[in-house]
């Protein structure tokens, strides 16, 4: 979310109060920011406009007499608006280097060296999706009534493979109905792969007004585990016990998020394949309750898809809001560059 309607001044503000707080990791106030110099403006000045971010959602007090911590919002607009190093930061380079020569031949344990440099560098935790193969297309889909309320699905994948499944429905249907649904069902969902279905399942079978569409949105919603890509993306996590030694982790919410997220792989890949985009190189970035899992509403996430022949995985970088965000994308652009060369 970049900022809008705001003075070049308030973004000024934003942009030193969000890299206060993260180097400092307390509130801070307008005499701090006075300090810095970087303003040249007086105290009152500053506080004017700090209320002004306050009140537009991009700063918060913990309590009245304290100073101002960024908002999820506040850090939206500092993360848009980052200016990142040109050059890859030498530490971050060197111990690639490093991980790289010492590694074998196996591309897992390749991946697992990538991680703990991205960890030991950023001193978050690195976290490793995959590989796992490309999901399969989907060819064709057919549907045979059972009975009034019951309807047998298979789904025909390439190279031969077929699911299938019995869905009871709510309610009676007629024969005419399920040929039409058929027919939506083949028209939208044939050629799509596995993965590309279960994510925007509910998009690709939007209710149209055509014929069939309504019992055919209703057929895939029960009968979704279908197009569920085969297998769940082996987790790797490096660097946990170091980043529990930051101070967010003794609040026992976040620490009991942090397990719960770590217990539910499924749901975390959910997270990352819709988080994502498809263009090589590309890293998302998800703050605080941006996050489609409120077990991960404490973090900020950052993630990045690789391709290797027919396999990908993702790689990812787990942290508190308070993050040094410029770093850490650059961080992980620097190992998807060296992941989309081999």
């Amino acid at each position: 979310m970049v900022m809008q309607q705001t003075t070049p001044r308030q973004r000024q503000v934003l942009d030193l109060v969000v890299r206060l707080f993260i180097e400092r990791r307390m509130p801070i106030s307008s005499r701090m920011v006075e300090e810095t110099g970087e303003l040249g403006v007086k105290s009152a000045t500053i506080r004017a406009v700090l209320g002004e971010l306050e009140r537009e959602g991009y700063l918060m007090q913990p309590h009245p007499s304290a100073g101002r911590i960024p908002t999820d919002r506040g850090y939206r607009a500092f993360v848009d608006g980052l200016r990142l190093p040109e050059a890859d930061d030498p530490r971050a380079a060197s111990e690639l280097r490093s991980a790289i020569e010492q590694a074998s031949a196996d591309f897992d344990q390749l991946l697992r060296a990538l991680a703990r440099v991205v960890s030991s560098v950023s001193s978050n935790i690195a976290i490793v999706a995959g590989p796992r193969e490309r999901s399969p297309q989907v060819r064709g889909i057919d549907l045979y009534q059972r009975d009034s309320d019951h309807v047998f699905v298979v789904v025909e994948l390439e190279e031969g493979g077929v699911r299938t499944e019995l869905v009871a429905l709510d309610r009676a249907v007629v024969p005419e109905s399920v040929v039409a649904a058929a027919t939506s069902l083949g028209g939208r969902l044939a050629g799509r792969t596995l993965e590309e279905v279960r994510i925007h399942l509910e998009e690709l079978l939007a209710q149209d007004g055509s014929e069939g569409s309504h019992l055919a949105q209703e057929i895939a919603t029960r009968g979704r585990a279908l197009f569920d890509p085969v297998g769940l993306m082996r987790f790797t996590y490096e660097g946990v016990s170091e980043a529990l030694d930051q101070p967010e982790f003794a609040d026992s919410h976040r620490l009991r998020s942090l397990l719960d997220l770590m217990s539910h792989a499924h749901d975390f890949e959910s997270v990352l394949e819709s988080l994502v985009p498809g263009d090589r190189g590309e890293v998302a970035v998800a703050i605080g309750e941006e996050n489609m899992l409120p077990s991960l509403h404490p973090f900020s996430l950052l993630a990045t898809r690789f391709e290797l022949d027919d396999q990908y995985g993702y790689l990812a970088l787990l942290g508190p809001r308070r993050m040094q965000y410029a770093s850490a994308v650059s961080l992980i652009r620097m190992i998807s560059r060296y992941l989309h060369e081999i």
